[in-house]
């Protein structure tokens, strides 16, 4: 059996039993002597290295076994830590370093209070997201995917932050079941519940299978002055298998929030790496369910205003997520033409296109 010395984020009951998959049980507290603990500067997670005169709280886990240790090597190796043994009080204790004994960039220091309001909730979940891949996958193929899995854990989070429209009703709902079918860039959920019916009754309990997305922004770039939109052009595999003859789709432009971002934050980053496009401001439009039958994701629309006189003919994207998108500019009744002549399949950008329309009777756009 064997000891380890915990010191960061594995010190929150709740992580810890996510990640062993049981309660950690009795974990008495000490100080390790020649240790000190700090934020890793820019991430959410804190590192130790070993320092003259310094000490550091720890609580110590007891009694290992070795699936224990298996569970928590997966989990630690995703953030690419390894377990090394040091000597306290002249007996081995365990614990998990970084490379080289804490090469990374040093933050400030780590507070485990200030740490459990700031990124502890968000941690919770995409710790139990990380170990629905134990014993399916490497730690280095999910910690390829680390931000995507945050990314989805603050959506989640944040799903709370906006009242419903209308009454808010209190209905049973029971989870039968739900579980990662496939944890990929995108995550397959399978879930079955019954729910409380609109004339009391529960439902039997339905399957079904649910792609979890997390967030997105679009933004519909439009110049108020020349009375321009400016639209992209990409590839969709999802229309090759719908069977479109053009899988080619016009678009506004959009991604996925990264942990840590505003919602308008992404909109002008967005902006930049797929239409190289800087936007002035940004007119919300609204905040919905794509497809809430079968996706779970909340996308985030805005009109963002921008200067379009330069030539946007032009291709963006990054390389590294595969992306060959073309930006180019339309008149703005050249493009409403479109949505009038049902000619558009994108749904974000037909929303757009008509908000807009509203928006440019109301605001006497274009400006001169």
């Amino acid at each position: 059996m064997t000891d380890l010395a915990l010191y960061g984020t594995l010190r929150d009951p709740d992580i810890l039993k996510i990640v062993l998959g049981r309660a950690g049980g009795e974990m008495p507290s000490a100080r390790l002597s020649g240790y000190r603990v700090a934020m890793v500067a820019g991430q959410h997670y804190p590192m130790i290295w070993p320092e003259g005169g310094a000490d550091c709280e720890i609580d110590i886990l007891q009694g290992l076994d070795a699936g224990d240790l298996a569970r928590l090597d997966f989990y630690e190796d995703v953030f690419g830590y390894t377990r090394t043994t040091i000597s306290y009080e002249a007996r081995p204790l365990q614990i998990y370093l970084p490379p080289e004994g804490g090469s990374w960039p040093k933050g400030g220091a780590f507070d485990p209070a200030t740490w459990a309001v700031a990124h502890g909730a968000l941690t919770r979940l995409a710790a139990q997201d990380i170990m629905s891949s134990y014993g399916i996958e490497t730690a280095k193929a999910v910690a390829a995917r680390l931000p995507i899995i945050r990314a989805r854990a603050q959506a989640h989070l944040r799903a709370g932050d906006h009242p419903p429209a209308g009454e808010t009703l209190k209905r049973r709902l029971n989870i039968a079941h739900q579980s990662s079918v496939y944890n990929g860039f995108f995550n397959l959920i399978d879930i079955a519940a019954s729910y409380q019916r609109f004339d009391g009754s529960l439902s039997d309990p339905a399957g079904r299978l649910i792609l979890d997305l997390g967030e997105a922004v679009t933004v519909l770039p439009y110049d108020p002055k020349r009375d321009l939109v400016l639209l992209i052009e990409q590839f969709r595999p999802a229309a090759v298998i719908q069977g479109d003859p053009n899988p080619w789709l016009l678009e506004t432009v959009a991604g996925i929030c990264d942990e840590g971002e505003t919602y308008e934050q992404t909109a002008q980053r967005e902006a930049r790496e797929e239409a190289g496009v800087a936007l002035n401001a940004l007119h919300l439009i609204g905040r919905y369910y794509p497809s809430q039958g079968a996706v779970a994701q909340i996308l985030i629309s805005y009109i963002g205003l921008a200067d379009l006189a330069q030539d946007y003919d032009s291709t963006h994207g990054l390389l590294a997520e595969g992306e060959d998108i073309r930006a180019f500019t339309l008149p703005f009744d050249e493009a409403f033409r479109l949505v009038q002549e049902a000619r558009l399949s994108n749904a974000p950008l037909l929303l757009s296109l008509m908000a807009l329309d509203r928006m440019r009777a109301a605001r006497g756009w274009p400006s001169q």
